[in-house]
């Protein structure tokens, strides 16, 4: 790919990313969320792959403003989805974790004020800007398998580890979304190519259901993680028994998710 192909791509994330931050400005929609952060970790992906070129001297990343949004929106995000995975976890004595879901939404409302200052700030176009000029003249096909087998080899040394930490399986899922969101850049016959040759012996369809996988597990540990001991323990006794047990609960269903995870992992990924 040339730089005018390079800079297309890259400005169409960021075309996407503006679309749905004018959306989100209106209600905060979570879908909208959702969608901007997979937008953003696609360009961000993107850029990651472009850095691995030997022609690119300085790391290309987006804008720290940018990334700020991002994290922050990842917040929102996260606190949102706890509120709806509460409510489904507790269909009676809703009353119970009313002050638990009004704490979230607190949390929520808390990034108001910062969201705003950095919106006014232009982000988008500041982080446009910023990576147009890193951009490379050319990105090669050598260039990507270069990517392809250094992604495989970070994958194949937390495996060789047998160390499966939560954050190791993170970093595995983040690995092989870095190569997932870069094939889809690539199209037709270039996308059929590069497609049979970057997945190891299996194929697209069993990565997109691993890494649905690994993301049900990363979610499970944050909603475990939001139930944070010293928020609980704000609560009046029935509230703190309730959310207690819901607690260990999710810790006993995390422990199941990263034992059938670990199986597959060992024995679907192998050096090839």
């Amino acid at each position: 790919m040339k730089k005018e192909e390079l800079k297309h791509i890259s400005t169409n994330h960021y075309r996407k990313i503006q679309k749905h931050l004018d959306r989100i400005e209106k209600d905060m929609d979570g879908e909208e969320i959702h969608q901007l952060r997979v937008e953003y970790k696609r360009l961000r992906a993107f850029f990651r792959m472009l850095s691995s070129s030997p022609r690119v001297k300085e790391e290309i990343k987006v804008s720290k403003k940018l990334k700020q949004l991002y994290s922050l929106y990842g917040t929102v995000r996260d606190l949102q989805l706890q509120q709806e995975r509460i409510k489904e976890a507790v269909k009676k004595d809703r009353g119970r974790i009313n002050p638990y879901l009004d704490l979230l939404q607190m949390e929520i409302d808390k990034t108001e004020p910062e969201l705003q200052d950095i919106l006014s700030k232009k982000p988008v176009q500041e982080s446009k800007k910023k990576t147009n000029a890193g951009l490379p003249e050319k990105f090669l096909k050598n260039d990507f398998h270069r990517f392809v087998e250094d992604k495989w080899s970070s994958v194949y040394a937390i495996l060789a580890s047998d160390h499966f930490s939560d954050d190791n399986i993170h970093s595995i899922r983040k690995h092989l979304k870095d190569l997932f969101y870069n094939l889809k850049e690539y199209e037709g016959k270039e996308f059929r190519v590069l497609s049979a040759s970057i997945w190891k012996g299996q194929d697209e369809k069993f990565i997109a259901v691993l890494l649905d996988e690994l993301g049900a597990f990363q979610d499970r540990c944050t909603s475990i993680g939001l139930l944070k001991a010293y928020w609980i323990k704000r609560f009046t006794l029935p509230a703190k028994r309730l959310l207690g047990e819901l607690k260990q609960q999710w810790i006993k269903e995390k422990t199941g998710m990263k034992r059938v995870l670990v199986k597959k992992l060992r024995t679907a990924i192998r050096p090839v």
